[in-house]
């Protein structure tokens, strides 16, 4: 009997080499490059094979790749397994990648959209010493109160709550130090995350106004049967959703530990979280209130 399930696609992460021979060996992902490459006029085979760190993780080519990444792993898993998927979700970026795998947006869209909203990070926030940081071991009430009492509590911006014991924010690297008497004593760990501007916060908000002036879709959007969960943990299937959402999502804070209280919630037999899928399957099995046992899948080590 067919099982029934979601395919979560993975949030942007730090391009190592694991992920960069994924992407060489997998002869699926090679369409797919050229067709990224003609569209932003990057040679994506050149820089994942000569590409040093920095191209790697300029967040102009990482996002694209990896919204390639979700959306082929996608077609490749679906093809594997016996699952009807009943709806798509993603960690932010990864909500894009759902949205194009399920076809409510073009390809070339896409990986516009990514190139797009990191070509206005950049301009935004290069030179600006604000990073993303995951804090773990401890809940963002918590370490907000802690921040209050010390009176630097402006200093941080909330982006997202990854769990009952995780969470993602913004602030400048140099303001750390002024926090960590608070942060310790609330018990939180965290690690600012490697090429990472903020996201999913008020820091957003002149990001979010370029973004709404300049972005329009080549392709129309269509409506599909399957569901997109999006960053406010509801189900969508107008494709006219995918540009406000997309807009909204900047100055939205990302309610991912939402989103699986909703998929599981659903009942479904599986949960595949596709490559590069650690942060993400990290983010559930750390969980102590998720109940969800994922699956990994996606483009191969190997093909």
């Amino acid at each position: 009997m067919t099982a029934t399930g979601v395919y979560i696609f993975p949030s942007q992460v730090y391009l190592d080499a694991d992920v960069r021979q994924r992407c060489l060996d997998s002869r699926p992902m090679q369409l797919a490059l050229d067709l990224a490459s003609d569209t932003l006029s990057i040679d994506f085979r050149g820089v994942l094979r000569d590409g040093d760190e920095d191209q790697l993780n300029d967040p102009r080519f990482r996002r694209p790749l990896i919204n390639l990444m979700g959306v082929v792993g996608y077609q490749q898993d679906v093809r594997r397994r016996d699952v009807q998927p009943v709806c798509v979700t993603g960690m932010s970026l990864g909500f894009i990648s759902a949205a194009a795998a399920v076809g409510w947006v073009s390809l070339e869209d896409m990986v516009r959209m990514s190139h797009t909203m990191a070509a206005i990070e950049i301009d935004v926030f290069e030179g600006t010493d604000y990073v993303s940081v995951f804090f773990y071991n401890g809940d963002h009430e918590a370490v907000f109160r802690e921040l209050r009492a010390h009176g630097v509590d402006h200093l941080l911006h909330l982006s997202g709550h990854v769990s009952s014991n995780q969470f993602l924010a913004a602030c400048r690297t140099s303001d750390l130090d002024a926090m960590k008497p608070a942060l310790m004593k609330a018990g939180a760990l965290y690690k600012p995350i490697p090429f990472s501007y903020p996201g999913h916060c008020d820091l957003m908000d002149g990001v979010r106004k370029t973004f709404a002036d300049e972005w329009h879709f080549n392709d129309p959007c269509r409506n599909l049967d399957i569901p997109l969960i999006s960053h406010d943990a509801r189900p969508y299937t107008s494709g006219a959703a995918i540009t406000r959402l997309a807009v909204e999502q900047y100055t939205t804070i990302l309610n991912w530990s939402g989103i699986l209280r909703y998929i599981e919630g659903l009942g479904l037999d599986t949960h595949i979280v596709l490559e590069p899928s650690a942060f993400v399957v990290k983010s559930m099995q750390l969980d102590p209130e998720c109940g969800i046992e994922p699956e990994t899948g996606g483009v191969a080590r190997v093909e």
